[in-house]
């Protein structure tokens, strides 16, 4: 049996923890390296909730019930999408973090799991002024479906004039979902060459081989 939800389904109870969640990554975001947009984003729907909420805590109408569960429907979705996006496999952050922010702690006990073999092809587009855009799929493959129930492909990069020497040395990372996905920087970015590495997650949270890095120039 898997771990229970980390999102209580109860409206009071989610109140905390969401409150909770947003507050931490209000707080933390510089330290954790997650863009301000998405945190505003998150606290946007927060506050839709919570003003939802409290039109359910004394006698009301089916329909502002349903208002309510709504807005706690689009805040857990996008709750859900955060944490896979900035939060899954973010280096920065602790034990102690994922603890306050009331996610689950990783099992670090290694189990027998199914192995990841398909290798991940990737390419560098320019899309934007600070964008660029990273087109991927499974090595050898012609179309650019991911695999059959994986989550996505886990990206790391770096602003560096050289090639990293490890991978702990690529500070920006994400799970894209889909492809392509577009990495948004800086205006003072903008000229700087940008290192970028890709693997494949599957549904089960492993992870399979690292491709080789490349690079671009930030537009």
């Amino acid at each position: 049996m898997g771990k229970p939800d980390y999102i209580p389904q109860n409206a009071a109870n989610f109140k905390d923890f969401a409150e909770n969640f947003c507050t931490q990554i209000q707080t933390n975001k510089d330290s954790w390296n997650i863009p301000n947009d998405p945190v505003l984003n998150l606290r946007m729907l927060n506050d839709t909730f919570v003003d939802f909420y409290n039109d359910t805590i004394c006698p009301h109408t089916p329909a502002q019930k349903v208002s309510r569960n709504n807005a706690q429907a689009n805040l857990t979705k996008e709750i859900r999408q955060f944490v896979n996006e900035f939060l899954r496999f973010n280096r920065v952050l602790t034990d102690s973090d994922r603890k306050n922010l009331g996610l689950h702690i990783p099992d670090t006990i290694k189990t027998k799991h199914t192995e990841v073999h398909e290798e991940i092809d990737f390419g560098i587009r320019i899309k934007s002024t600070n964008n660029i855009i990273i087109d991927f799929k499974v090595l050898g493959a012609t179309g650019k479906a991911k695999p059959a129930g994986y989550s996505g492909a886990v990206i790391i990069w770096v602003l560096a004039n050289e090639k990293p020497e490890k991978n702990d040395d690529f500070t920006g990372h994400t799970l894209a979902t889909k492809t392509p996905h577009t990495i948004e920087f800086d205006d003072d970015d903008s000229g700087k060459k940008v290192w970028v590495k890709a693997r494949w997650q599957n549904a089960r949270g492993i992870l399979g081989r690292w491709s080789e890095a490349q690079s671009a120039v930030v537009p």
